[in-house]
């Protein structure tokens, strides 16, 4: 009981830091956490199968896809200066 509370609160928090992250880089890294902390909850919840697909797809394929998108783009760059802001 202790270890799925334990999990359940890794998956809330994650999820929240993945939200509220200012570097998109490192959103990604907690939507990761939360990807994988999810298929640990499907699993000691009984559900392999789930579990499997979890990891695959999201923590695997859906993440990796963001990592790609982010090194193609100027995304992982969000900072903005002064200089950069014009008024119009």
């Amino acid at each position: 009981m202790i270890e799925f509370i334990f999990v359940l609160a890794l998956v809330v928090v994650s999820a929240l830091l993945a939200v509220t992250m200012s570097n998109i880089v490192y959103g990604v890294i907690f939507l990761l956490c939360t990807n994988a902390s999810l298929g640990i909850l499907y699993y000691m919840m009984g559900a392999p199968t789930v579990a499997l697909f979890q990891l695959a797809i999201f923590a695997g394929a859906v993440v990796v896809f963001f990592v790609i998108t982010i090194m193609f783009t100027r995304a992982g760059r969000m900072e903005t200066t002064d200089d950069e802001v014009t008024e119009t």
